[in-house]
């Protein structure tokens, strides 16, 4: 796409955004450490308004961290991804939701740095819901259920099944999973 074509639709696209910038700014920290992970830009308002138009789990994300109740005001000018669900008290700063459909999130918090691919499940399981260290990466189809802890910088891959603790390090594949390799 040409420039002029790309100013043209991205002006056209600023008018719905306005509501959306203005809560933008309100946590532009934060969206901006999601926003450098997306390869479109470290952040600001054009980098915004480029992934929140071509990215709908980017703005399920966004529309997370501005809360359910701010964000229903908003919704109806640029609609999330009806198949991403995000059931968590917290996530770490620098999430990036790749191709996140199907992809259900309930997890007690979500650590800084999480990377998630689709038809991903965090959920409810034997004593709970999981919880997500920092830096970690889990990869198309994984399943990680109940009340364990992932560790720190750990990579699922894709199609594992989790249901027990993982250290810090580690990368686990399989069903059930298995640590592959252990963190040094």
């Amino acid at each position: 796409m040409n420039r002029y074509t790309q100013c043209a639709l991205l002006s056209a696209s600023t008018l719905r955004m306005i509501p959306h910038i203005l809560f933008y700014m309100s946590r532009r920290r934060t969206i901006d450490a999601d926003l450098a992970l997306y390869g479109e830009g470290s952040g600001g308002v054009l980098t915004f308004i480029k992934v929140c138009t071509r990215q709908k789990s980017f703005r399920n994300l966004f529309y997370y961290r501005l809360g359910e109740y701010r964000s229903v005001f908003i919704k109806w000018l640029l609609p999330a991804d009806s198949s991403l669900h995000i059931w968590c008290p917290s996530i770490g700063a620098g999430c990036h939701l790749e191709h996140a459909y199907s992809t259900y999130l309930n997890a007690e918090s979500i650590g800084t740095g999480f990377y998630c691919l689709h038809l991903v499940t965090l959920g409810n399981g034997k004593g709970g819901r999981p919880t997500i260290g920092n830096n970690v990466r889990i990869y198309t189809g994984a399943t990680v259920f109940g009340g364990i802890r992932i560790g720190n910088d750990v990579t699922i891959g894709a199609g594992a099944v989790v249901f027990s603790d993982v250290p810090d390090g580690c990368t686990v594949v399989g069903n059930p999973g298995k640590i592959i390799r252990k963190g040094e």
